[in-house]
Order: structure tokens, then C-alpha cells, then sequence
């Protein structure tokens, strides 16, 4: 079997690399400090997740995910709370047998798995934020019943404010309390917001968590850990995991789509003579519709920037202004543009914007 599973969160057995920030994940868990984990879509933020969660439940601790993508009322973030708490043993108080059974969210008890209703069937929001405030408290009931720690990752917790821009200050005011009987991972792909949600004085979790952020994967550690996967199946590759590696800068998703691309190729009995060429071409082949969405989404000028991006012009320069005949704080803003929607572009730890889909940019390249 392909080991580069890249359409889904990694197996933690299978995680690249990432030990320097599961450990710090782990000695704050200890600690019960809580922690900012912010990563743009796809660096691989929810496959360490699932790995911290493995690693606190192989030393006996309680450990769960709640997922709150895409969440648009109260009423769903109540559901997705209790889905995510149904998998740790009974509360003494039972608290979320019984919220589970009247939000009808997929949770099994005792066998019996409950289906997920459709938000217009959940109780009304005033309803929503009364489970909200006895769910988010499960933790410290258990604690008082075994003196245990449940390690709690919300997942996209920038997605509370879509639901309603004051959940952040209910979370809160429940878990302030926790102390040793919880410690939590606030995670999310969209980092300034994020940022804002814990650096912005007014918001009720200013100042709350020591923040961790997720960068490319090393270079040396992941050449390992990829190289390693290819000789368990004594797969020759030479020196394709460097030109591998060196064309996706380290990016995580894309880096494992193009592994798994080149397992097969090199696994193959017609095997191609640069089959990192080859595992390219087929990584292109099948994000092409993404990268067509994304430039059909965009105007003449951000196009141009992304393009002056990828053949590394400076996008803002005067040649690039010159060129399109554009001022250059019409390209700028455009820039900044890109920059504060997160989704294709960022910038370094020196400030210097990038493409962060290396795929992308060599969709770009061939146009």
C-alpha cells in the first residue's frame, strides 16, 4: 500500500516530521498551558492534531478534536461539541448523553450511535448556548471523578465568530475555570485572524494561549522520514526525494501528493527516466481545476502579481509597473490583498511575499 496518504489527514504513524512541535504540544499538555496553533489550509495543522491526540491517549490521558469548520449557528457549534465529547467515557453527570440525545448529533453511547440533524431542527440559540455552557464543562466533572486531564484540540476556532462573534467570550468564561483538569489546543488555518482572536484586547482570549506556528516542513528531517518510507519497500530513488523536496519548498500537502506520485512511479515496472518529472506532471494534472478556480476568481492585477510571484519578480518592482503599465500602489494593494486572504500568497519570517502552492506557481509558469 501507498504510504503517502495526501487526500486526508495523515495517520499519526505516518506524520512527516513535526517532533520539535509535538513536543511542545505534549509538555504544555503536561502543563496545562493552552495553545495558538495557526497554519494556512493544507500545512498539515489537523494531521498533528490527530497525532498529539494519539500520543496524550497512549499515556492514559483523555484526548479529542472538535471540529468547527464551517459551523453557522450556535446550534452547530453545540452539536459539534458534543459529537467531539461523546467519545470520552461518561461523564459522572452525564451531561453529554443527554445534550447529544436532544441536538442529534452522531455520537455512539453504550453501541448506540445517534444521527447528526440538520441545524434547522436543533433547538432554538438560547437553547444552544445553555448545552454550550454545560458541555464546555464536561472536563472539569471528570477531573473531580478521577483527577484526570482531557486534552481538548478545537479545530478552525476562528470559524466560532461566523456562528456568532460572541462564542469566544462564552468558551471562555467556562474553561477560565479548568485549571489542571483540561488543557487545550485552539487551532486554525486562518493565522491573522487567529491573531486577532488572541491578541486583540478586546477579544475575551487575549493574551489566553502561548501561540505555535506551523511552518514548511525541514528539508533534512522530511528527506529522512520520506526516504525511509521508500526503503521499508526497497524502492531505489537516488537522489529524487532532494529534487522532490527542493521543488515543493517543504510544503506539506503538496510534498505527500507528489510522494505518493512518485511511490507509484517508482514502484512501477515502466518506470519513467525522471520520475520526479513525471510525479509533477501528474500532481499537476490533477490539482489543474484548483488553480483554474482560483485564477478565475481573481482581477487583472492580482493576477499579475501572482504571475510576477511565481517567476520571481518582485511583483510590486518597477518592472513588473512598467511592463502592465500599472502604478505601483495599484500592485501593492493588490498584494496586500492576496496576502490578507491567506489562501495563495504569505510572506517569510523577513516580510518578502510567496506563493505558498509551489503547484500553483508552476501552473502559473507554463501559462
Amino acid at each position: 500500500m501507498n504510504p503517502f496518504n495526501y487526500q486526508g489527514p495523515v495517520v499519526p504513524t505516518r506524520l512527516i516530521d513535526r517532533r520539535e512541535e509535538l513536543d511542545v504540544l505534549q509538555r504544555a499538555a503536561a502543563d496545562c498551558v493552552a495553545i495558538r496553533l495557526a497554519a494556512p489550509r493544507r500545512f498539515g495543522k489537523t494531521s498533528l492534531l490527530d497525532a498529539h491526540i494519539a500520543s496524550m491517549r497512549a499515556v492514559g490521558h483523555r484526548a479529542l478534536r472538535i471540529d468547527l469548520s464551517k459551523v453557522s449557528t450556535v446550534g452547530d457549534v453545540a452539536a459539534r461539541v458534543a459529537e467531539g465529547f461523546s467519545v470520552l467515557p461518561n461523564d459522572p453527570r452525564r451531561t453529554v448523553g443527554r445534550w447529544a440525545a436532544r441536538l442529534g448529533v452522531s455520537a455512539k453511547f453504550a453501541g448506540v450511535k445517534l444521527s447528526l440533524a440538520p441545524s434547522a431542527v436543533r433547538p432554538p440559540a438560547d437553547e444552544a448556548r445553555a448545552a454550550l455552557l454545560e458541555l464546555l464543562d464536561v472536563p472539569r466533572g471528570l477531573h473531580q471523578q478521577d483527577s484526570g486531564i482531557t486534552v481538548v484540540c478545537l479545530d478552525e476556532f476562528q470559524d466560532l465568530l461566523v456562528a456568532d462573534d460572541s462564542l469566544d467570550g462564552l468558551f471562555r468564561s467556562v474553561i477560565q475555570h479548568h485549571g489542571e483538569a483540561a488543557s487545550y489546543v485552539f487551532a486554525g488555518s486562518q493565522p491573522s485572524l487567529m491573531r486577532v482572536l488572541f491578541s486583540d484586547r478586546e477579544r475575551p482570549f487575549y493574551g489566553q494561549a502561548r501561540p505555535l506556528e506551523l511552518p514548511v516542513l525541514p528539508a533534512d528531517e522530511a528527506a529522512r522520514d520520506i526516504e525511509s518510507l521508500l526503503a521499508a519497500d526497497r524502492l531505489e530513488h537516488a537522489s529524487a526525494v532532494d529534487e522532490l523536496l527542493a521543488f515543493t519548498g517543504g510544503h506539506p500537502q503538496r510534498t505527500v501528493l507528489l510522494a505518493h506520485h512518485l511511490y507509484n512511479l517508482l514502484d512501477s515496472t515502466h518506470r519513467p527516466e525522471d520520475p520526479v518529472v513525471a510525479a509533477i506532471e501528474l500532481g499537476l494534472a490533477e490539482t489543474k481545476d484548483s488553480h483554474q478556480a482560483v485564477w478565475d476568481g481573481l482581477g487583472r492585477v492580482e493576477r499579475i502579481v501572482l504571475i510576477a510571484l511565481a517567476d520571481g519578480q518582485a511583483p510590486t518592482g518597477s518592472r513588473v509597473a512598467d511592463e502592465h503599465r500599472i502604478a505601483r500602489s495599484t500592485l501593492q494593494d493588490a498584494l496586500e490583498r492576496l496576502v490578507g486572504d491567506e489562501r495563495n500568497v504569505s510572506r517569510d519570517s523577513a516580510g518578502r511575499p510567496y506563493l505558498l502552492d509551489p503547484l500553483l506557481g508552476e501552473w502559473l509558469r507554463r501559462r
